[in-house]
């Protein structure tokens, strides 16, 4: 069919249709859009799920297919004589299994829910735009997963570790994956470290010495931690007191003005104790991820996948309440990948650890009027969403001599 090569695989009252590589090779475009359902050891694709041998109704079921596939399989008459002969099923005698019950992905179609629910169960991969060309491009890959957390481990070594070393699965119910245009604005990176400034004068030095003395020797008893102290004493007072050091007079502005906390040592003396000033490393910091949408609709079923992604982003980050509503679980997490043209993770693009989405902001009329398509559609939609990275980036997550950009 359409120049493809397809074989089916029955299952009960089930049959899958598959994308074979013989004939025609699969497209990397195919190979993106299947996402999960693409084999490659075999290099199949699981193209459809076929529910209902009866061969009526929403007979079919979307697994990796593309949308515009789906839609042709779902009205073009021949496909459906197609299928009837590749499966033998012409007869009418066979079960019915209901989409609300089966374990397949739906299309994009609107819901046919009674209750009004999704008929989305297990989930699926959404992208925008819809390209009819199916040329290749570069897209971002945003992916939802079930937060896990560390835990301590034994001995509180789970502190340590790192989300991208944990097996971590994807959303199980509803969209998990959406495939979205470069965005020129996000395509940066901020990497920062905490340095702040320390000061230590000479009176705070010398005490820090004989403590320092005081507690190495309590590591080997009280007497060899009273010597310690006695000596370190000793030592600090005679480097102050020296030749050419601080003296009795300085010292008693110093302390006069600590007790009654006023500046009597600069009033006094017309000196101030040399800070010994330094910026020292404090810590390491978070990075975080600003990306600004614009979504212009151009047909009815792109319509239809700019809600699923808003929808997808809006539960994913979204707070989970346990039964019982005494405890809230944490949102889902997310791993975002820059790809190019042929579908290998971008080399001169920046990676990204594992992210919580922290702020997600829709627009519904950008524009700055109300403008709807027939169906009710927005004509346009901007989003803006801010990602945090869980994890801090350190020297050792970065190989210098690495093909692609590193973290």
């Amino acid at each position: 069919m359409d120049d493809k090569s397809f074989i089916t695989e029955t299952e009960g009252n089930t049959a899958t249709v598959i994308r074979t590589s013989t004939g025609k090779e699969l497209t990397q475009t195919e190979i993106e859009e299947a996402g999960d359902f693409y084999n490659i050891d075999l290099k199949e694709i699981d193209y459809a799920k076929i529910y209902n041998l009866d061969f009526g109704a929403d007979f079919i079921g979307k697994l990796g297919a593309s949308d515009e596939w789906m839609a042709k399989a779902l009205t073009d008459k021949t496909y459906k004589e197609v299928f009837k002969k590749a499966l033998s099923k012409n007869s009418s005698n066979v079960s019915f299994v209901s989409p609300e019950t089966s374990n397949i992905f739906q299309t994009l179609s609107n819901n046919t829910d009674a209750n009004g629910g999704s008929n989305n169960k297990r989930g699926t991969i959404l992208r925008y735009p819809l390209n009819q060309d199916k040329k290749s491009y570069d897209y971002l890959k945003v992916c939802a997963y079930e937060y896990k957390p560390r835990g301590f481990g034994d001995g509180g070594q789970g502190l340590t570790g790192d989300y991208e070393d944990k097996g971590l699965n994807k959303k199980s119910t509803g969209n998990h994956t959406a495939y979205l245009p470069m965005e020129a604005a996000g395509l940066q990176e901020s990497n920062n470290v905490s340095w702040g400034d320390d000061r230590i004068n000479a009176l705070e030095a010398a005490a820090a010495n004989i403590a320092g003395g005081t507690i190495t020797g309590a590591a080997e008893g009280l007497g060899p931690a009273f010597k310690n102290l006695m000596s370190g004493s000793k030592e600090g007072f005679d480097e102050l007191f020296g030749p050419g050091k601080v003296n009795e007079n300085d010292v008693a502005a110093f302390f006069a003005g600590q007790a009654v906390g006023k500046n009597v040592f600069t009033r006094a003396t017309g000196k101030v104790m040399n800070p010994n000033l330094e910026l020292l490393f404090s810590g390491p910091n978070l990075r975080s991820f600003a990306y600004s949408f614009r979504f212009t609709p151009r047909e009815e079923a792109e319509s239809r996948v700019v809600r699923s992604i808003i929808k997808m982003f809006k539960k994913a980050m979204a707070p989970r309440r346990k039964s019982g509503k005494l405890f809230l679980e944490s949102p889902h997490v997310f791993k975002l990948k820059y790809y190019y043209n042929n579908g290998e993770e971008h080399p001169f693009l920046n990676k990204i650890k594992t992210c919580a989405l922290q702020s997600f902001n829709v627009q519904y009329a950008p524009d700055g009027s109300y403008m709807t398509y027939e169906d009710g559609s927005m004509t346009s939609y901007t989003i803006n969403m801010t990602f945090g990275e869980l994890n801090p980036i350190y020297e050792d997550d970065i190989d210098e001599d690495s093909n692609d950009m590193g973290f």
